[in-house]
């Protein structure tokens, strides 16, 4: 018995950290805010129910991609310490205060904005101007099939943030926002 829980205990902890593989096209048509700028402030918080915590990044601004533009913009990950209460959940993306990140974003049902396809919605930019994915130690399912046709978001890696924030914005007039995660 003892050995079925050391199992399911690494099943369950390596299933949080499994996410479908996405496609350029995927994430930028699931994407209601599209944003660069950067982490400027975190803070953790209770949710309205004092239920769970939550660590919220306040990130500036610097251009909206997709959406209204707003002068910031909070993302939200669920973890932090607070009250002597440290919660912690697997696959939370880290975020660095001063971080210049591009993200693309949906809301969710209680409100915060939280990456869509989990570290696939987040990449940072280096201080040399290059982008990189934030997706180190994840794993990715693959659909049924092989992979969909699209572009493989691996081909971003790396590039300068000038040509990212020009293929983002390609990607954005040919697919809309159609909502769904």
């Amino acid at each position: 018995m003892r050995l079925f829980t050391v199992v399911a205990g690494v099943l369950a902890a390596s299933y949080a950290a499994v996410v479908p593989r996405m496609t350029a096209e995927e994430l930028a048509a699931q994407s209601e805010r599209i944003v660069h700028g950067e982490v400027v402030r975190s803070r953790v918080a209770w949710d309205s129910e004092h239920k769970y915590i939550w660590t919220h990044y306040e990130v500036a601004v610097t251009e909206m991609v997709r959406g209204p533009h707003a002068a910031t913009i909070t993302v939200s990950e669920p973890g932090g310490s607070l009250d002597g209460v440290n919660m912690q959940t697997s696959g939370t993306l880290p975020f660095t205060v001063g971080e210049d990140t591009v993200l693309f974003l949906y809301r969710t049902p209680i409100g915060y904005w939280r990456t869509v396809g989990g570290p696939q919605g987040k990449y940072t930019v280096s201080a040399q101007g290059r982008v990189r994915a934030d997706s180190q130690g994840i794993a990715y399912a693959e659909p049924a099939g092989g992979r969909r046709p699209g572009t493989p978001l691996a081909g971003f890696e790396g590039i300068p943030a000038s040509d990212f924030l020009a293929r983002v914005r390609r990607l954005v007039a040919a697919h809309p926002y159609r909502g769904g995660r």
